[in-house]
């Protein structure tokens, strides 16, 4: 399809290469009554655009999740020092700047019409959200592979449901990621929590265990990651430093929902978890699980 600009769109065929590019932020206060995790991603090849706003608004949860959105056809550049991921006449945008590598802050907003509940529904709802706010990065984390910026930092936001406004201040996560091989491809689960003192962001996927542990000032590419199978409460694991020093943690489902994705769903978890006698806040999300390979038992 082409016309971008007058709302035609195109469509992302699974399993086939194409160069797509992605910003995310999200936060949770840490008692989860409120939050957001906004995700945009570009395929301007295939001229689509995804966007996902779930939010947490005084214990409720919203979502909006649309795929059926243009792309203008440019790439963007993680080396540029300001860019933008944004969609042809719609109210939703990421901003960086800085450079990917070198990331100053993200400013983001989004006005969506949202659905009350766990979501896995394609398109609008009857819910009117805003989503105004800037994420300060911390430094780049360590673990990742090319092409994908994790960082953890500071977020300012105004959330607003139904004309009701609530302010958000506190730690936050954000990524960027560029890549042609093909997105959603195969089974993982991905792990992001984060809390005063320690952060967690691991992957594990069948052929790839990644990730990072941050220890106040000290950083950990994580070697090995495992969790246990969807469940309301579930364990996990991670080795680094040569196998020499290995963590443990359980994860406590608060929310969860559901984003239509190649007519499968994807399910995320927000969550309250201990790791090491801390108490983390974030998300643990499922794709494929049916086809995942999980932990028998993480001890």
């Amino acid at each position: 399809m082409s016309g971008t600009h007058n709302g035609v769109y195109g469509s992302v065929i699974p399993g086939q290469d194409t160069w797509s590019e992605s910003a995310m932020v999200l936060y949770f206060d840490e008692a989860l009554r409120n939050g957001f995790s906004f995700r945009i991603s570009r395929f301007p090849e295939r001229n689509a655009t995804w966007v996902w706003c779930h939010v947490i608004h005084d214990g409720a949860l919203y979502c909006y999740t649309e795929h059926r959105l243009p792309c203008a056809s440019h790439r963007i550049d993680p080396d540029v020092t300001h860019a933008i991921y944004d969609v042809p006449n719609r109210d939703a945008s990421i901003t960086r700047g800085g450079s990917s590598q070198a990331l100053t802050v993200l400013s983001f907003s989004a006005r969506v019409l949202s659905f009350k509940g766990e979501g896995g529904v394609e398109g609008p709802g009857d819910v009117q959200v805003a989503l105004e706010g800037r994420f300060r990065p911390g430094h780049l984390r360590s673990g990742s592979p090319a092409g994908r910026f994790e960082r953890t930092g500071e977020v300012e936001a105004t959330l607003t449901v139904n004309g009701k406004a609530v302010s958000l201040s506190g730690l936050a996560k954000a990524h960027e990621q560029t890549q042609t091989r093909p997105r959603f491809n195969n089974p993982f689960t991905y792990t992001m929590l984060w809390g005063h003192d320690a952060s967690l962001v691991a992957l594990m996927a069948k052929d790839r265990r990644y990730g990072n542990y941050e220890d106040g000032d000290r950083d950990y590419p994580i070697e090995n990651f495992g969790m246990t199978q969807r469940s309301p409460r579930r364990s996990f694991s991670a080795s680094f430093d040569a196998g020499r020093r290995r963590i443990a943690g359980t994860a406590e489902t608060i929310y969860k929902y559901k984003v239509p994705v190649f007519e499968r769903m994807w399910r995320g978890h927000v969550v309250a978890a201990q790791v090491e006698g801390r108490r983390l806040v974030g998300m643990i999300n499922d794709w494929r699980s049916e086809d995942q390979i999980y932990e028998a038992s993480v001890s």
